[in-house]
């Protein structure tokens, strides 16, 4: 019984372990299956002992169970109200990866209001400004675009303790403020690229510890801010991890106005994570979400009409 219940101990620790639980999220559906399995083994070496093979298939069953639930359970709808129609925002994000001016077609076919790019280029800044001459571009570090139908006041550039902008958007019916980002991925050491570096030159990465401060300091404007808010991007971030709901505590997600998914394919397909994310402020709204390919790139781009809910 004992042993049955110990793999969920995972959800009252995963949030006080602080960078081993950061590391442990990522890798939670492989350590499941891997964990399950060294069990299920200990069992049958062990199975003239019936106590010992019964703890250890108790045990594995278990961990399958705390990855299913722990990888899954972060992709249940909320369905939190719907966007006023006179006032929704098409909105959408991508990391175009590899496949720069091969993707710009598929990001202008959107037909968004709003366009956030990781990983940008002079190449399709130049290509999708033909499409929105509102826009503003960083190509080094976190190498943020963000296209626009309507003016936009940059409050914040790219910066040690912002990877990506902050903006004010004037849309029709009425301003609200943007957190386009491009968080560095969390890895043991920093390797990456500085802001005064081409994103392409050298891996982008940074320590798990300051991962959690980026996405603290991205909140932290969230919750200080008087206007609406959304936040959108690459955040190289798991839905099932703690730096995730730092953000989701106070903020709504809102690509769950129906079932989640991975946004990240090719090799780390076996992780099932969604790291590229959008959110907005309580008294927003989301429909209308869903997921577009993106040529070469190891991201899903994200699509969804966003505002203020209906009455």
């Amino acid at each position: 019984m004992i042993a049955g219940l110990l793999p969920w101990a995972w959800f009252l620790l995963r949030d006080r372990l602080g960078v081993v639980t950061d590391v442990l999220s990522i890798l939670l559906p492989m350590l499941a299956v891997v964990v399950a399995v060294v069990a299920l083994l200990v069992g049958v070496l062990a199975r003239r002992h019936r106590t010992v093979l019964a703890v250890a298939v108790s045990f594995a069953v278990s961990t399958l169970l705390v990855g299913i639930v722990g990888t899954v359970g972060p992709w249940v709808p909320h369905g939190s109200g719907t966007v006023d129609p006179s006032r929704g925002i098409r909105f959408a994000a991508a990391n175009i990866g590899a496949g720069e001016l091969e993707g710009a077609d598929d990001l202008i076919a959107q037909k968004a209001d709003v366009l956030v790019i990781s990983e940008i280029g002079q190449p399709l800044t130049e290509r999708l400004s033909e499409a929105y001459p509102e826009h503003v571009a960083y190509w080094n570090g976190p190498a943020v675009g963000v296209f626009s139908r309507w003016p936009m006041t940059v409050l914040e550039e790219p910066g040690p303790d912002l990877p990506g902008y902050m903006l004010r958007v004037h849309a029709p019916s009425g301003d609200f403020d943007l957190l386009a980002v491009h968080v560095p991925k969390a890895w043991y050491k920093s390797g990456g690229s500085s802001y005064n570096t081409p994103a392409d030159t050298i891996p982008y990465e940074t320590t798990v510890a300051n991962h959690h401060r980026l996405i603290e300091q991205i909140a932290q404007r969230a919750a200080r801010d008087d206007h609406p808010v959304v936040i959108s991007g690459d955040m190289n971030t798991t839905d099932r991890g703690r730096d995730y709901r730092v953000l989701a505590g106070p903020l709504k997600d809102a690509m769950l106005n129906g079932w989640g998914r991975p946004s990240q394919i090719g090799r780390w397909s076996a992780l099932f994570v969604r790291i590229d994310q959008l959110f907005v402020k309580p008294g927003w709204c989301s429909d209308d979400t869903g997921w577009f390919q993106v040529p070469k790139s190891d991201h899903h781009g994200l699509v969804a009409t966003i505002g203020p809910c209906k009455p």
